[in-house]
């Protein structure tokens, strides 16, 4: 029941391929990342790290998406393409400061 409430519906996919690629970046970025980083970057729950102050390097950023790194786990099964996976870094760094 609960894996069914996550799946997105016909209507959500078709909201989404609607929206530009930064509103996608954002919408996927609210969806996946915002509980722990907040919606500016700067949450911080359970040790998130401030997305607005980071210096790392896209293929830094990429690599912590793919791959997870201490209490975050790997979005990329959640994410399922490297386009989303794309999306949601341009969005990250339109936080920075």
């Amino acid at each position: 029941m609960l894996l069914f409430a996550c799946q997105e519906t016909p209507k959500q996919q078709d909201d989404f391929s609607s929206q530009t690629p930064a509103e996608q970046g954002a919408s996927l970025y609210s969806m996946h990342c915002a509980q722990c980083h907040g919606e500016d970057g700067k949450l911080g729950a359970s040790g998130a790290k401030d997305l607005s102050a980071s210096k790392l390097s896209d293929q830094q950023v990429i690599h912590l998406i793919k791959k997870g790194k201490g209490a975050m786990p790997s979005m990329k099964a959640l994410l399922e393409t490297d386009q989303n996976i794309n999306l949601v870094l341009s969005h990250i760094k339109g936080l920075r400061r």
